[in-house]
């Protein structure tokens, strides 16, 4: 599998709809954790943001875990992501 680009995570995260989510697993190097992207049901509301990232050891844990990141802005997600050599799961 090939790593998953900066540009490719905003692109995928941009045209995700509600309700959606993106799941990678980041490489060995960096823990091989999961990473697990979500539309923030609870947005527009005041004070939440658009997409939240949950990180975790496995797919099942991340799913109960608090966001990691919750940013209006999938550049900080993707730059994050990118960084520690993810792939895509789904």
């Amino acid at each position: 599998m090939t790593t998953a680009e900066k540009q490719e995570i905003i692109q995928k995260m941009e045209q995700m709809k509600d309700g959606t989510e993106l799941t990678l697993r980041l490489g060995q190097v960096f823990g091989g954790g999961f990473v697990l992207i979500q539309t923030n049901p609870s947005y527009p509301e005041k004070g939440e943001k658009k997409y939240l990232m949950r990180w975790g050891k496995t797919e099942a844990e991340t799913r109960n875990l608090s966001p990691f990141i919750a940013t209006d802005k999938a550049k900080k997600i993707a730059g994050w992501i990118a960084d520690r050599a993810a792939q895509w799961i789904s």
